[in-house]
């Protein structure tokens, strides 16, 4: 990793002393205009950045903390993933700040930026749906990164993401075995890499056997579980229905689910655990995997990273398996 710009390096490359780099970024008055516009091209030629956590601490203290930027706190997939991270977290002796996007790219580059100005030792990540690759370029030269779940087209950087392919053609397939031949797909943003994969498992799962791909039968943008309920209650009515459904997401799964109770030959297969899904009256298929472990193995990228690991870029791939909840 590069080193962090200093204020002593603003300095030098200013021609000021860095007591005049302090005046100018707690902008001080009674500075010379010339003097003040020096410094801050020297800022951004360096991409220098505040410390605004060793601001607060005593002498002799250290600001030892990792960030985990993830989508949706409330998804019981997030909360494992955080309960893994952190857990990696403590035992390098580590404080670990979460925070979320709500897919919003705004936001998520308002927050990393906040990050960098607070000096975090390094960042896990969760990319929204939007070209990072500027982003990346800016943040990675003061602190290392690692992606989780997914990870946006061309950056270079380590990353944990799960086996979505594989895990989206298997539950399909299991589908085609049961002998349905109309799956519906009801998925969330198609420009998300997790969502492009498990479409394309989908694909390859009706392509294995034989089945014409319908655009149809697909039903993207879906991001909430009244909308899947909509959309599946839709895709189950009138000539050509669909006799089955694969869900790309837990929160999806939940609204078809609502959508399918009580009726008889419909069959549903979802990626990602449901909760409580052992107790449903009727069987669903799930792609399930340990999301604790994705939340390890990428704080465990990012400690060898910041301890300062140079070796060759790493992707992990998290295998997924297929289990059969409900009591029918």
């Amino acid at each position: 990793m590069p080193t962090r710009p200093t204020m002593r390096d603003v300095a030098r490359l200013a021609g000021v002393s860095p007591a005049t780099v302090s005046r100018v970024v707690n902008d001080e008055p009674y500075i010379r205009p010339e003097t003040r516009r020096a410094v801050e091209r020297a800022i951004d030629e360096l991409g220098f950045h505040r410390n605004d956590i060793a601001r607060t601490l005593r002498p002799g203290q250290t600001a030892e903390t990792i960030a985990l930027v993830i989508e949706d706190p409330a998804n019981p997939f997030w909360s494992r993933v955080t309960r893994g991270a952190e857990e990696t977290a403590r035992r390098h002796q580590h404080m670990m700040v979460v925070g979320s996007t709500g897919q919003s790219f705004e936001r998520e580059r308002d927050l990393l930026r906040d990050l960098v100005r607070r000096r975090v030792d390094g960042l896990l990540v969760t990319p929204t749906a939007h070209d990072h690759v500027a982003l990346h370029a800016e943040l990675a030269r003061w602190a290392p990164v690692v992606f989780i779940d997914r990870l946006p087209g061309g950056v270079p950087a380590d990353s944990v993401v799960l086996d979505n392919f594989g895990g989206a053609r298997q539950a399909v397939g299991h589908l085609l075995d049961r002998g349905h031949r109309r799956i519906a797909y009801i998925g969330g943003d198609p420009a998300v890499g997790t969502g492009a994969e498990r479409l394309a498992g989908y694909r390859r799962a009706l392509g294995d056997a034989g089945v014409a791909f319908e655009p149809g039968l697909v039903h993207l943008e879906r991001h909430t579980v009244e909308a899947a309920r909509e959309t599946a209650v839709a895709a189950l009515a009138g000539p050509g229905a669909a006799t089955a459904i694969f869900a790309d997401n837990n929160r999806i799964c939940v609204g078809v689910l609502h959508a399918v109770h009580g009726r008889a030959g419909v069959d549903v297969a979802g990626f990602d655990d449901v909760e409580l899904a052992d107790l449903l009256p009727q069987p669903v298929a799930l792609v399930t995997y340990d999301a604790v472990e994705m939340g390890r193995r990428a704080a465990r990228l990012l400690f060898e990273r910041i301890g300062g690991g140079t070796g060759p870029l790493t992707r992990v791939l998290l295998p997924t398996t297929l289990v059969v909840r409900g009591r029918g």
